[in-house]
């Protein structure tokens, strides 16, 4: 291996001139580059995992690299509340959740493939050259997942906040939840995103905002009420909480009041859409929702959301508009 070092100005007599008990003198390496430092955004537990890898690869420990790499990827899925079982339903249910892409799923099925090959000592050794190659495609599958995804979603708020606007693309195909094939049908501009979801541990929908990478204004909830006894959808931001009085002014009711959760259980659904209710239903949406480019609401899945124009979402609900929504002090 070679190396470049470049002395610093300070470092005094000639090289020629140096003895053997002279200090050492100090020196930055030109070449090869370290690139960006490593485990740059990884949770530890993972980075902790990547190192040990690359340690059995120096030690030439092959066989046990390519163990690491398949405890990695079951790290990734447990990180993004997948707990699943075997490790392949797992990562197919990375990709269903739109965490990765097609391609990327066939790249973690065959290091997982690799890394049961290793396991067992019925099939022999790992070539050095594969495990070297597993190590690094599976850090460039951590990259994806923690580093540029994270990065790409920075950059584009930032340039949403500059004025930019980005088309709203349609995935060609989209989880297939009654909002989603409602949204199809009605032939409505609209994107997936994906959020980690755990069923051991629940989540407030201030939480999910955050996990979106979206302001709370953003992200509506529904809220299944009462109005005078008849059955109505409010659906106002998260970071709010729903005016029942103005709720009932909106309607022509008088009175309105929250469902009690047991009858918003009979719905049938993981978590409510206003897309998705399956019946129909009269909504409300509140006024603040119109001010945005875009909005998010729930799939009918945990750890999906969908994003689409507001005025979209008032006309496929068949929604009126007002100001339902108040402060949640």
């Amino acid at each position: 291996m070679h190396v470049l070092f470049l002395a610093t100005e300070d470092a005094g007599a000639r090289f020629e001139d140096d003895r053997a008990d002279d200090p050492p003198r100090p020196a930055r390496v030109l070449w090869p580059g370290t690139g960006r430092p490593e485990g740059e955004g990884l949770p530890e537990h993972l980075l902790a995992e990547l190192r040990e890898a690359k340690d059995c690869l120096r030690a030439g420990a092959h066989s046990s690299a390519v163990v690491m790499v398949r405890r990695l990827l079951e790290g990734v899925c447990a990180d993004h509340g997948v707990t699943a079982a075997p490790l392949s339903h797992a990562l197919r249910e990375l990709c269903r959740r739109g965490l990765i892409e097609g391609r990327l799923l066939v790249w973690a099925q065959d290091l997982r493939l690799i890394g049961n090959e290793a396991a067992h000592i019925r099939t022999g050794r790992i070539p050095a050259e594969d495990a070297k190659d597993a190590v690094v495609l599976a850090e460039a599958l951590l990259d994806y997942l923690y580093v540029f995804t994270p990065k790409y979603r920075d950059f584009r708020k930032r340039r949403e906040a500059a004025g930019t606007r980005f088309p709203l693309p349609t995935r060609e195909r989209p989880p297939d939840t009654p909002a989603v094939r409602r949204l199809r049908r009605s032939r409505v501009s609209f994107s997936v995103h994906s959020y980690s979801h755990d069923p051991a541990r629940a989540k407030s929908q201030k939480t999910i905002a955050g996990e979106l990478g979206v302001g709370q204004d953003r992200l509506l909830k529904a809220v299944v009420a009462y109005v005078d006894g008849h059955v109505v959808l409010a659906v106002a931001p998260v970071g709010a909480k729903v005016d029942l009085v103005g709720l009932a002014m909106a309607t022509g009711g008088d009175h309105a009041r929250i469902a009690p959760p047991s009858d918003v259980s009979m719905l049938g659904a993981d978590v409510i859409s206003p897309l998705g209710v399956p019946l129909k239903v009269p909504a409300v949406v509140d006024s603040s929702a119109l001010r945005h480019r875009s909005v998010y609401v729930a799939s009918g899945r945990h750890g999906l959301a969908l994003e689409l124009a507001p005025a979209d979402l008032v006309r496929v609900v068949g929604a009126r508009v007002a100001p339902i929504a108040v402060p949640d002090s």
